[in-house]
């Protein structure tokens, strides 16, 4: 055998090993990407408003999963309280229809029933607003409030919302709407709180992200 053919034999040889058990599939495809418009916001709490009122923690932005105080301008809702037969209800209401001239407004929110009752499990799985098609509108969305709930809840109720107000302020660059779990609702020596969670689609789809 020559030195040509032996050195062309080598690197042959040499390729064969480095190349030995490589995976095409691992060569060619690329990782999946993870969409960033789906975000889960899991075990928030809210708590009724107390004394000071513009200090309690009653309102959130649901954009960011945050808990804030009743005076924030960045909040979507608060959670209101009120008197039924007798004993205290509460219900999400839309940021900017705070308590004037007492409270600072906030941004418009709107929403809509979806579910009476679902397990955390079942929640967990939701990937849509059941809609008469696939796309949804700020139409679908048609009250300032969610219904009235209590301590203890008796049902897990969820309700969707979009965030009209930050929209239509260019806070945000596309429609953005979302799922609202109520969890699980207690008193403790401050008060009333709600533990909730909060799925949102940042890019103005009608799709969820499973947990």
């Amino acid at each position: 055998m020559s030195t040509r053919n032996i050195f062309t034999y080598l690197i042959i040889s040499l390729a064969s090993i480095l190349c030995f058990g490589c995976d095409e599939d691992e060569t060619t495809n690329p990782p999946p990407v993870n969409d960033t418009s789906l975000v889960n916001f899991n075990d928030l709490i809210i708590a009724e408003r107390t004394l000071p009122f513009d200090e309690a923690l009653s309102a959130v932005d649901l954009y960011k999963g945050l808990i804030v105080r009743d005076s924030s301008r960045n909040k979507d809702a608060n959670l209101i309280d009120s008197l039924f037969a007798a004993d205290s209800v509460f219900y999400f209401r839309s940021g900017e229809l705070s308590d004037k001239p007492f409270s600072v407004p906030g941004y418009q929110t709107r929403f809509k029933f979806v579910y009476l009752n679902l397990t955390q499990t079942q929640f967990d799985t939701v990937k849509v607003i059941p809609d008469s098609d696939t796309t949804l509108s700020e139409n679908d969305f048609t009250s300032d409030n969610t219904e009235s709930f209590r301590a203890p809840l008796a049902f897990n109720t969820v309700y969707g919302f979009y965030l009209k107000g930050k929209y239509d302020n260019a806070v945000v660059p596309y429609r953005v709407f979302g799922l609202i779990y109520l969890d699980f609702a207690y008193y403790d020596s401050q008060g009333f709180k709600l533990r909730f969670d909060v799925k949102i689609n940042k890019a103005g789809k009608n799709s969820f992200k499973s947990q």
